[in-house]
């Protein structure tokens, strides 16, 4: 090993999720223990730190040997094309990366074609070590107070139990706008609720030019839903941290956020994790893809190491250590509920874990929906604000949404 590489520089962009973030300390400790000499330096971004900052910081060369990244056009496509990631093909076909999680996790986390324009298909440049999708949080206490038993199986249910929730005196959404991703979240599930999950997959790879006509009616509802006051009191001032971290301690009956943020309760029996409503109550479905993968920096120092480490966190040993810290695998095992006992997970952590399992092998999975151009999430973010803030009607919302989604898949194709 080159002494220059004693230490390896790990960035991750997980800032503000806790949880995940104890399982990455506890699986550096190992690795260090399992590579004598070797100390891990590693360093903790926000989401949009992390974004917003790495083209400029993997051009230079001062640059993280291994580095989380984000999936999609805007970022991971912009990192390849620009030539800043290297590929990891080599690791992941000596270590059957593919058997781990399955191809098609594989590509849709990490897999792009050299000029950055398909998605899915070409070399490996990242790869996700747990899972992540997005669902409803669930007071149970809140949700007896008004009569209701178990989760929503369709929207028009989740629209009733919303209403009680208002009508009771319970904030029906915690709802927080600031950081963007709850808005973009939102719009998906809705479309995915009122067509499905395969429609919002096509308009994330951009099958179409023009987005699916019921796009309106989902403009409609995120509309209707902050007028009719379901949402937070001052959600547009609010993160989703934020009123995920209020919720948490009792207030509001669902909230919309991540499995990468499973909370600790002293009443874990009280709170669930469960997917969104989808059009027909037997399918299954939900915005679920790895967390943000893996890469190595073409300028990384240490790129042996770098990989070495990769393949390390995303082993099926590492699984038991995610499971154990109540966070969800990318690689399924099949022994999840056995671990999860043993582990004595119960609540929200168990949900993730199990729901992951069912989604990925009963179910279908979908990117998130950002992913389709490279400035989609500030287009949905900005322009859903406006919507749900009375600034823009439903048909304006489209509108600006189409112009984006649009341009970038019309030049995409013609490329």
């Amino acid at each position: 090993m080159p002494a220059e590489c004693a230490e390896l520089k790990v960035q991750s962009g997980n800032g503000g999720s806790d949880a995940l973030l104890a399982g990455y300390e506890e699986l550096n400790t190992a690795f260090e223990a399992a590579n004598p000499g070797v100390t891990v330096d590693f360093q903790v971004k926000s989401f949009n730190e992390l974004v917003d900052t790495l083209p400029l910081q993997l051009s230079g060369d001062e640059v993280p040997d291994v580095t989380q990244v984000n999936q999609g056009y805007g970022s991971l496509g912009q990192l390849v094309t620009a030539g800043l990631v290297a590929p990891l093909d080599d690791v992941a076909n000596a270590n059957d990366w593919a058997g781990r999680q399955g191809e098609a996790l594989i590509a849709l986390n990490g897999r792009f074609s050299p000029d950055g324009k398909d998605m899915g298909a070409g070399d490996l440049f990242g790869v996700s070590a747990t899972g992540a999708w997005v669902g409803l949080f669930m007071n149970m206490e809140k949700a007896q107070e008004i009569g209701v038993t178990e989760p929503p199986q369709t929207l028009e249910e989740m629209e009733a139990m919303l209403a009680k929730a208002k009508e009771a005196g319970i904030t029906p959404l915690m709802f927080g706008a600031t950081d963007g991703g709850e808005q973009i979240w939102l719009m998906a599930n809705l479309l995915m609720g009122l067509t499905s999950p395969q429609t919002v997959t096509d308009v994330i790879n951009g099958v179409n030019e023009q987005l699916p006509v019921e796009s309106l009616k989902a403009a409609e509802i995120m509309k209707k839903w902050a007028e009719a006051g379901y949402l937070t009191d001052g959600w547009s001032a609010l993160d989703s941290t934020e009123v995920l971290g209020l919720f948490s301690e009792g207030e509001g009956l669902f909230a919309l956020n991540g499995s990468w943020n499973v909370f600790q309760s002293d009443k874990p029996e009280s709170f669930r994790l469960v997917p969104f409503p989808l059009a027909a109550a037997t399918e299954i479905g939900a915005i679920a893809s790895g967390d943000l993968p893996w890469s190595v920096p073409t300028n990384a120092k240490c790129p042996e190491l770098a990989k070495e480490y990769i393949n390390f966190i995303t082993s099926p040993e590492a699984s038991e250590i995610w499971i154990k810290a109540g966070q969800v695998p990318a690689t399924i095992s099949g022994n999840e509920q056995a671990l999860v006992e043993a582990s004595g997970l119960t609540g929200v952590s168990a949900d993730a874990i199990l729901s992951w399992v069912n989604i990925m092998t009963n179910g279908t999975p979908i990117g998130f929906p950002d992913w389709a151009t490279p400035t989609w999430y500030d287009t949905i973010a900005q322009s859903s604000t406006a919507l749900m803030a009375g600034e823009i009607t439903p048909q304006e919302f489209v509108e600006a949404l189409q112009a984006d989604y649009g341009a970038f898949t019309a030049e995409r194709k013609a490329s």
